[in-house]
């Protein structure tokens, strides 16, 4: 009885010690598997963060390249280039702006934690303001890339005003030049007749009455029956006639009446300055 007793008192403390030690395991194993997610979650915060880090990195080099972009381009207008940076600083602050979302996001849940790890505040401080630093760069590139416009744009319309003022005077000074050209070959203008008396007196060049002198272009005269010449290009008049008379007041000294084979006769200038100094109206008559 005593045997039996004691069997049973042993069993009871054995089955006591067992399910004592069960619990014990299950809490154990359920506080290893808290630490494992605690582990995970803090592995997956640390590599996003990592990861992030990595990102705004690469920000700032894509800044410092765009950065390069503008102030390296050569000097005029070019528009592609600069359309292109200010597409490329849009995308950088864009993703930026998500980066710092994020950023504030892995913070608050830092805070929230309840379990501050000086590392990582620290971590976050100075990416927060690596953040801050890019966007300040950033404003002064679009700042600059703006002022650039205005200051192409300012140069545009100062070429624009140069060029319209050049084509001004470049049109003044062509019709300048017409003008004088117009004005010397005015100048130079010389006129001669040659007819018989009968043709120059019906034409008002030559005027005689009874028993008076011959008068020379002294009335009405038709000023198509002459022909037009300049005097520095004309050396010669030739005529049709064996017999000429030059009416008109030309210094003898300035001309000869020379004759070809065939006798006929022309008027040819020895000093044309001379020649035409006293009138521009050269009246030959030929018989």
């Amino acid at each position: 009885m005593k045997k039996t007793f004691l069997i049973c008192g042993t069993a009871a403390i054995l089955l006591a010690s067992c399910a004592g030690n069960e619990k014990k395991l299950n809490e154990d194993s359920a506080k290893i598997a808290d630490l494992t997610e605690e582990y995970k979650e803090a592995s997956d915060f640390n590599d996003s963060l990592m990861l992030l880090m990595g990102d705004i990195y690469t920000g700032l080099d894509s800044i410092n390249m765009q950065e390069g972009l503008l102030y390296n381009m050569n000097q005029g207008d070019n528009a592609d280039r600069r359309a292109e940076i200010r597409r490329n600083l849009a995308a950088i602050k864009a993703r930026l702006n998500a980066n710092k979302q994020l950023l504030a996001d892995m913070e608050a849940k830092v805070k929230n934690s309840g379990n501050q790890n000086s590392v990582l505040t620290k971590t976050i401080d100075q990416l927060k303001a690596h953040i801050a630093q890019q966007d300040e760069k950033i404003a002064q590139l679009q700042n600059d890339l703006e002022n650039a416009n205005k200051q192409i744009g300012e140069l545009n319309n100062t070429v624009a005003q140069k060029e319209e003022e050049v084509k001004a005077e470049t049109a003044a000074k062509e019709q300048a030049q017409q003008e004088a050209v117009a004005a010397e070959n005015e100048a130079n203008k010389v006129f001669y007749a040659i007819g018989t008396n009968k043709e120059l007196k019906k034409n008002g060049l030559l005027e005689k009455k009874f028993l008076g002198a011959t008068k020379v272009m002294k009335g009405n005269y038709n000023a198509a029956y002459f022909t037009t010449a300049d005097k520095r290009n004309i050396t010669t008049i030739p005529t049709t006639a064996k017999k000429v008379k030059v009416w008109s007041n030309m210094p003898a000294d300035s001309y000869q009446i020379v004759s070809n084979a065939d006798g006929i006769k022309s008027i040819k200038i020895t000093n044309p300055a001379k020649f035409w100094s006293l009138t521009p109206y050269l009246i030959i008559q030929v018989d």
